[in-house]
């Protein structure tokens, strides 16, 4: 696309060749060849496999959008039911591919059988299977990784659920997913919160009645504590061989069951990446004797054979916390007090936890050192007991249940703190430098000097994140809807036009706590260590442009909202605000004074009602460009603009009405004559926007255009009167996703 700049960075995968490369160099200078022979050939069986997985997934994946007729192997744990949309993960049994599904059912009956599931089935299906879509906006939460790294490359609609049949010999992993179903039915029968904590702690099941804890943990750092970890696995052999020793058990014979019994237990709780690492480690603690190895190197097998079980472990947070973490358990001076060791734990992982999440929570260098001992010598023991014990002592239960209740508003408690910092996310070669800063003073801890360079280089990575000499006109990939982000140099300035929203026509009903603008817009802003919006404008009152108001309220600080004159007194506004944090509403016409001096209010002439015709019009000059922002502004309504403002012209456009053709007036875009329109929409939208007419304009008129659809994000890099086009999608990756017009 003419004009258009996307920026080149050096990959993830590059800098592990950098970093693999220096392992050998300092490796060679030991002088030990058969270390450095190892080593080699470590490396390259791990690449081989790794790069094997990769290909493999990449020629599973389907090629776009296909109809399918499918025979899926169910299990019982692998369903979820959310109202009306019920989630799956299953086998397909011609290919033997695992596949995330979704069925939308409104018959009752059929919900409530698919619920009441409580053995593995065969189905027989029809629907669309497509790949799992990728992440389409800058640091947005990749699915397609996500699933990638469970082996699962394809999603399958399901559009009718033909028969369900009985699996009449299960096999032993089926019998092992068939038992974490029937525990995880016998921990929802206790009371909350100790179900919670028996499904989350025992077998890896998420508990939504659990919401509010688990945001609170990963608020103060020590989610860790609530995944199937290491902790979890040792506690369960000492309670383990404790029993055995009260029943006159040999350790040796134990030793064995437990050898036997911890891969069936993998299957049970989920097979977490954490728990991968554990299993492996206790295996050859077990088997210790045989193997004469030290902790280092049944932590060295655990991550080879964790790679070997999912080879993209370590490209997701909780795989490379649980490694790493484990390690510094290994190398920490043993000299240090266990406050120590907890704040130098918090420190070594701080760098990642800030490339995933962006923030942090200056309590979490601390708390991790009285919890780890009271989760581990109290809570998790009364977990156990009251989980085997519950059927016939409920009353025990009921105790534990209380302990948990006041834990949990402990933990509410110390979240509330003041305390988080809104940091961001470091460049890659930042993460590198802070963590190698941190492990070089791991080695000599007791040098203040190293410490103080430590933290002037966490400063300069604030200051980097926090005032970035670059501005950006960003284009939110927000689904069918319009969602803008200006943020000027040194973050002066940020605003936002339009929120997104999801429009709800009745079709199905879905529980669920977060929305479009939390993974995307949300996320955006704060990986860029923004918490703060000074001016929200929003076009008018469709769904699709305010819906996300409550969102974007509730997690950053607003200062003002800016609408259409006669809005302010619309319901449709008033329901989205709330008396914790209400922004000041400003209403205007082209007539108010500007609210930022960056932005001019062109449209509405006078007071409306906030439907199309009434939506703000917006122009701004941004690194040497003129933008002019349209909302839902109709054909008429552009005729008029022009009217009044003959010398108006613009070096991008913002098209109206997500390319409708009830917007896009050839006049219009004869009188701007812009370089670049946008388009905002999304993929499948009922109206079939952009029109095919409107690009056929487009293309008369010689005007380039990108649509979110196709791009996902596009972004406007600026730097005083210069700036570049960047976007997060190359475009062809989701070609079949897109209308006939957009593939022209």
């Amino acid at each position: 696309m003419a004009g258009l700049v996307t920026v080149a960075i050096l990959r993830p995968s590059g800098w592990f060749w950098i970093l693999a490369l220096y392992l050998l160099v300092r490796i060679s200078f030991l002088k030990r060849p058969q270390v450095l022979v190892a080593c080699l050939l470590t490396l390259l069986i791990t690449v081989i496999v790794c790069q094997g997985y990769r290909q493999r997934m990449t020629q599973m994946m389907a090629k776009g959008q296909t109809p399918v007729t499918q025979t899926l192997l169910v299990l019982p744990d692998e369903v979820k039911v959310s109202g009306d949309l019920i989630t799956l993960l299953a086998k397909d049994q011609r290919t033997g591919q695992r596949e995330t599904a979704t069925l939308i059912s409104r018959d009752r009956e059929q919900r409530r059988a698919i619920k009441s599931l409580a053995e593995p089935q065969y189905w027989q299906v029809t629907g669309d299977l497509q790949p799992v879509m990728p992440a389409t906006n800058e640091n947005e939460f990749d699915l397609r990784r996500y699933f990638r790294q469970r082996g699962v490359a394809n999603q399958l609609r399901i559009s009718r659920l033909v028969a369900m049949q009985p699996v009449l010999r299960p096999s032993l992993r089926m019998r092992c997913h068939l038992w974490r179903y029937r525990l995880g039915r016998y921990f929802r029968g206790m009371p909350q919160p100790l179900a919670g904590y028996c499904q989350q702690l025992l077998i890896g099941q998420n508990d939504p009645q659990n919401a509010d804890l688990i945001e609170n943990v990963k608020r103060l750092g020590v989610i860790h504590l609530f995944c199937i970890s290491g902790m979890h696995v040792v506690l369960l052999i000492s309670l383990l061989r404790w029993a055995g020793i009260y029943l006159w058990l040999d350790r040796e014979l134990v030793d064995g069951i437990l050898i036997c019994l911890l891969p069936l237990y993998l299957v049970i709780a989920g097979g977490a990446v954490s728990l991968v690492r554990a299993v492996i480690v206790a295996e050859a603690g077990l088997l210790q004797r045989f193997l004469k190895m030290d902790g280092l190197d049944c932590w060295a097998l655990s991550l080879l054979g964790g790679l070997f079980y999912e080879p993209e472990l370590l490209l997701s947070l909780g795989g490379q916390l649980t490694y790493l973490l484990s390690f510094m358990l290994h190398v920490l001076d043993r000299r240090q007090s266990g406050l120590q060791k907890s704040v130098f734990l918090g420190l070594i992982s701080l760098p990642a936890i800030l490339a995933y999440v962006f923030e942090f929570h200056w309590l979490s260098l601390l708390i991790s050192y009285p919890l780890i001992p009271f989760f581990s010598l109290v809570l998790f023991p009364l977990v156990i007991v009251a989980a085997t014990t519950y059927w016939l002592l409920p009353v025990l239960g009921v105790l534990v249940n209380q302990l948990l209740v006041l834990f949990q508003r402990l933990i509410a408690l110390a979240a509330s703190v003041p305390g988080e910092v809104h940091f961001g996310k470091p460049p890659l070669l930042f993460a590198l430098v802070l963590f190698g800063l941190t492990l070089w003073c791991l080695t000599d801890w007791t040098r203040l000097r190293r410490w103080g360079i430590l933290v002037l280089a966490y400063l300069a990575c604030l200051l980097v994140i926090h005032f970035p000499l670059q501005g950006e006109v960003a284009f939110v990939d927000i689904g069918q809807g319009d969602c803008i982000i200006i943020r000027e140099p040194l973050n002066r300035r940020v605003m936002m036009i339009d929120t997104g929203g999801k429009l709800n026509f009745g079709h199905f009903k879905v529980q669920t706590r977060r929305n479009v603008a939390t993974r995307t817009s949300i996320n955006y802003l704060k990986s860029r260590g923004i918490s703060r919006i000074d001016t929200i404008y929003l076009t008018h009152r469709d769904t699709d442009h305010i819906g996300y108001l409550p969102t974007v309220i509730a997690n950053m600080h607003v200062t003002r909202v800016v609408v259409p004159a006669g809005m302010e007194r619309q319901p449709v506004l008033q329901n989205k605000l709330t008396a914790r944090q209400r922004p000041a509403i400003i209403p205007v016409t082209d007539q108010h004074p500007n609210v930022d001096p960056e932005l001019k209010i062109l449209h509405p002439f006078q007071p409306g009602e906030a439907q199309n015709q009434d939506s703000l019009v917006l122009t701004g000059q941004f690194g040497g460009q003129r933008f002019v922002f349209t909302g839902d502004l109709d054909r008429a309504g552009e005729r008029a603009v022009i009217a009044r403002y003959p010398e108006l012209r613009a070096a991008v456009l913002k098209l109206g009405h997500h390319g409708s053709r009830t917007a896009s007036d050839e006049q219009f875009l004869r009188q701007l004559q812009p370089h670049l329109a946008i388009i905002s929409a999304g993929r499948f939208n009922r109206y079939h926007h952009p029109n095919d007419e409107v690009v056929a304009t487009l293309k008369e008129l010689r005007i380039n255009y990108l649509s979110t659809q196709q791009y996902g994000m596009i972004r406007y890099v600026f730097q005083g009167n210069n700036g570049h086009w960047t976007t997060t999608l190359r475009g062809d990756e989701l070609k079949w996703t897109l209308p006939n017009c957009l593939n022209n």
